[in-house]
């Protein structure tokens, strides 16, 4: 295949290879510099509970709940009551939300089902099945969608899918990598010098598109779908970071390397995660001029 054949998964540009990993090749947009992994290099993806029960266990293990809270609030601001988790794994921001406040009508929906003891434990709808696909009985005052996004094919398949099922002015919680980061950089940094094992894990097969905070924004924005309200640059729970060591010096080390990261990182804000919360505009309407407002959590 061409250079020039693989367009950018987000604006269609022209991409370049820009790092081989083994078999897997990573490429980069001339035009929004997107990142993204070239799928015709791996294998598909299949998801199951295993992937959070044993995969990422420590991810599931420690929900980021600063950010859980951050969301909470804004959904109480904007009187947001109907509320579907895109992508919502174990539930566990929605058990969240329905242990906080039981004004909400809550759903969740991924791929994997959920255990029965979650199903009859909560008021909350969950769902089986694929967010792109599935037919709801109802459109939603919010989406919330929690590192989902970088796992798909198709992303724009989905912000327009996310488009159609809000209600006019609804609102949209996007969270996912922050490829501008000090930690994405450090590891590029490592790699070009022979120490590529942060880099690998960084950009791990089940990641099909690695954003950066434009290449985010240019995605939502795409046909005045969406305007951009806030960016929220944060971390993740210390204990979530998957080190492949549990125990010992190597593994204290290593975590306490990562903090010292996270903490560069929120300095120059130049966080490990960003959530973008976007506002549905109307169809045929102009996308206004907006005031950015950039929030940090821990």
């Amino acid at each position: 295949m061409s250079e020039t054949a693989i367009k950018c998964t987000v604006c269609d540009g022209i991409s370049y290879l820009w790092v081989k990993l083994q078999e897997l090749e990573l490429r980069k947009c001339k035009t929004c510099s997107h990142c993204f992994t070239d799928q015709t290099t791996i294998q598909p993806e299949t998801y199951s509970a295993d992937y959070y029960l044993k995969t990422h266990r420590q991810w599931f293990e420690n929900p980021n709940y600063g950010l859980f809270s951050t969301i909470h609030q804004d959904l109480l601001k904007r009187n947001a009551t109907c509320v579907l988790d895109a992508g919502c794994g174990n539930g566990d921001f929605l058990k969240y939300l329905a242990a906080n406040n039981n004004s909400f009508s809550l759903y969740g929906i991924d791929l994997a089902p959920i255990d029965e003891i979650t199903k009859k434990s909560h008021n909350i709808t969950f769902l089986q099945g694929d967010f792109l696909t599935h037919t709801f009985s109802t459109k939603f005052d919010a989406i919330i969608s929690l590192a989902v996004i970088e796992h798909l094919e198709d992303v724009r398949a989905f912000q327009k899918r996310i488009h159609t099922l809000l209600r006019d002015d609804g609102i949209a919680y996007i969270m996912t990598i922050n490829r501008d980061g000090f930690l994405y950089s450090l590891a590029n940094i490592m790699r070009k010098i022979g120490f590529s094992f942060i880099f690998k894990r960084l950009y791990d097969p089940h990641h099909l598109n690695h954003f950066n905070k434009n290449s985010l924004e240019s995605l939502l924005t795409q046909d005045n779908n969406f305007t951009v309200l806030k960016v929220i640059n944060h971390n993740v729970p210390l204990k979530a970071i998957d080190v492949p060591m549990h125990k010992g010096i190597i593994s204290t080390v290593m975590r306490v390397g990562v903090k010292a990261i996270f903490i560069v990182g929120k300095i120059f804000r130049k966080t490990y995660l960003q959530t973008v919360i976007v506002k549905k505009q109307k169809m045929g309407v102009e996308n206004p001029q907006y005031a950015l407002v950039n929030i940090f959590i821990p």
